[in-house]
């Protein structure tokens, strides 16, 4: 067995909820079925892909999980003419349910918009602008002091620990859930354990924003060996 190893999950130091890479996700519920049409962008505005979401009553789908760097893969190996692989860019959810945007590989720098299938202006979604009951979702791997920031100007603060050797095999805990609303971040000082992911429930419009301030190397930073 061969193992593919994923300097990205290690290079990429921040996250963007409007810039999504293989660190961070969005969910978003439509609500109101239909079919909708949406395209992936890269942060120049240029499309990639394009997919295809039915919101339909009678699905049994309560998440549908849409890797963003497989559809740009896709889009880029076959031609315009080619429909035999029509299926890979289409998905179906139920309107009580989610429709979770990812990135599976690569340095990602995606973003989403999403609009009526029949309706070619209007736009209902766009990952570069969260709105209500939009969930940004985050996994910070190198330990430190990171300072977050929303469209609003409202400022938190993320603490990631050092890892700490134990006696026991460590797990992460779940995922800690900050509220994002007009007047700033709930909480707004945030300690994470290695390895535990976050995520912000969005109640504002919200482009969310992590930043390293300060790395943490560990007790031994900067100690050389005699």
């Amino acid at each position: 067995m061969s193992m593919t190893f994923n300097r990205n999950l290690f290079t990429q130091m921040g996250l963007d909820s409007g810039s999504l890479t293989i660190l961070g996700a969005v969910t978003h519920s439509f609500n109101e079925p239909g079919e909708y049409r949406g395209t992936v962008r890269n942060e120049k505005g240029e499309s990639l892909a394009v997919l295809y979401i039915s919101v339909e009553k009678d699905s049994p789908v309560a998440q549908v999980n849409i890797d963003l760097a497989l559809l740009v893969k896709n889009a880029a190996s076959k031609s315009q003419t080619d429909t035999c692989a029509a299926d890979e860019n289409q998905f179906t959810v139920n309107p009580r349910g989610y429709a979770v945007f990812r990135v599976s590989e690569g340095t990602g720098g995606y973003n989403v918009h999403i609009r009526k299938a029949e309706q070619e202006t209007q736009q209902l979604f766009d990952s570069r602008n969260l709105n209500s009951n939009d969930i940004f979702s985050g996994l910070i791997i190198r330990p430190g002091l990171y300072s977050v920031s929303n469209n609003n100007k409202a400022r938190a603060e993320i603490d990631v620990s050092y890892p700490k050797i134990e006696k026991t095999a460590y797990r992460p805990p779940g995922p800690l859930r900050v509220e994002v609303t007009e007047k700033g971040f709930v909480p707004a000082k945030i300690a994470l354990k290695p390895g535990q992911g976050i995520s912000f429930d969005c109640r504002t419009p919200s482009r969310i924003k992590i930043e390293l301030s300060k790395p943490n190397d560990g007790p031994d930073a900067g100690n050389t060996h005699k």
